[in-house]
């Protein structure tokens, strides 16, 4: 897993990725910030594996072809993040650390998981549910996926860093998951450190 900030121009963050003829003509159509988060998690993912090539699936999850390695990866504000697993799918996301989440809380968050939420530190703790949430939907890799129906989050302890566990379960997909997370430097992170079952 690793941590990207992104210190560089768009221009610059081309010459370290070196994209093919059709990357070039969809990173062109894009504004400034979404090529630096576009090019800095590709960057990224292949520092850790400079010789494997990235497609993304027919439901938008990307993978590295001809190869056994799983990875997922997220971008936000300054940072692009990305973790890999040789032996099952996995996920990771990072957020901005800002009060608009507190907007969306009811889309995303069920009863049980708003009985977890830190009174004095709210943002934090709909971050840490979004992203574990988020996390779960890549791992799954792929669509509908209802947030507060098919995800849940079990309580957790709010610090700089720590671990807690959610649930996937939608039709006959049982699974629960081990993740870590991290806030620092304005972001917080979350990521799956293990499927538990």
């Amino acid at each position: 897993m690793g941590f990207w900030k992104i210190t560089e121009t768009a221009e610059e963050l081309l010459q370290k990725y070196n994209p093919n003829d059709k990357e070039t003509e969809l990173i062109s159509a894009m504004n400034p910030l979404r090529q630096s988060h576009y090019l800095a998690c590709r960057v990224l993912a292949k520092t850790f594996y400079p010789e494997l090539s990235i497609s993304k699936d027919e439901k938008g999850k990307p993978h590295f072809d001809n190869s056994e390695v799983h990875f997922s990866w997220s971008h936000s504000g300054n940072y692009a993040a990305a973790i890999f697993n040789t032996v099952e799918s996995t996920g990771i996301d990072i957020e901005t650390l800002q009060p608009r989440i507190l907007k969306i809380e009811d889309k995303f968050c069920n009863a049980n998981d708003k009985k977890h939420i830190h009174a004095t530190r709210r943002v934090e703790s709909l971050l840490l549910i979004w992203g574990a949430k988020e996390s779960m939907f890549k791992h799954y890799g792929k669509k509908e996926v209802d947030f507060k129906k098919h995800l849940s989050i079990a309580e957790f302890d709010l610090g700089e860093e720590g671990r807690f566990t959610g649930k996937f379960h939608k039709d006959d997909e049982q699974n629960e998951f081990l993740f870590e997370y991290s806030i620092f430097d304005g972001h917080v992170a979350v990521w799956i450190l293990e499927t538990l079952s």
